[in-house]
């Protein structure tokens, strides 16, 4: 698959099979994710691949109740939406997908989450040119302070997390849609 293609097609997927992926394939995808530019070329990042599905219904399960609650007062289209999908028995902020990726930094790092964002495109670029759909998950925040739940993801001393990223096989491929165009102004 060619770059632009690449970036043209990815989509976020939010029904996966439930075959997992086989290690080499994650093995490009965080590779993928290593070749991400970093500042001064530092490679802020880490990974915890998790594959514990216990474990991921209960971040989940914490998580969706904190996330209504902060929506009480949102109710335009996009939040009504997305507050019933959590309220529904069985969701997973997750979307049962197979395996996810937390993306930590190093704490000390001033650029660490514009660092490890990089690598997250990659690493979802590297996914959909392999077959396998990726999406990030916002969600995983509000239990960064539960210290817990968050002992779960084993993350190194010096680091903290930056992001969620799930990955698997698609059940179903999203309709491709059109963007808004870009916001540009020259300055020349």
């Amino acid at each position: 698959m060619e770059a632009l293609d690449a970036i043209m097609t990815r989509r976020n997927v939010r029904k996966y099979k439930k075959r997992q992926i086989p290690d080499a394939a994650l093995a490009e995808i965080l590779k993928a994710g290593t070749y991400a530019p970093s500042a001064l070329a530092l490679q802020p990042w880490a990974f915890i691949v998790i594959q514990d599905q216990e474990f991921l219904t209960r971040v989940s399960d914490y998580c969706k109740p904190i996330m209504i609650a902060h929506m009480k007062d949102a109710h335009d289209g996009m939040s009504d939406a997305f507050r019933a999908m959590l309220e529904s028995p069985g969701y997973s902020i997750y979307y049962h997908a197979p395996t996810v990726i937390m993306i930590v930094g190093k704490t000390a790092s001033r650029f660490r989450e514009i660092d490890s964002s990089l690598c997250a495109e990659n690493m979802m670029l590297a996914a959909h040119a392999l077959g396998i759909g990726s999406c990030w998950i916002g969600s995983t925040e509000v239990a960064y302070e539960n210290r817990e739940l968050m002992a779960g993801f084993r993350i190194p001393e010096g680091y903290s997390p930056v992001g969620t990223i799930v990955f698997g096989y698609p059940a179903e491929l999203p309709e491709v849609h059109d963007k808004h165009p870009a916001k540009v102004k020259w300055v020349r």
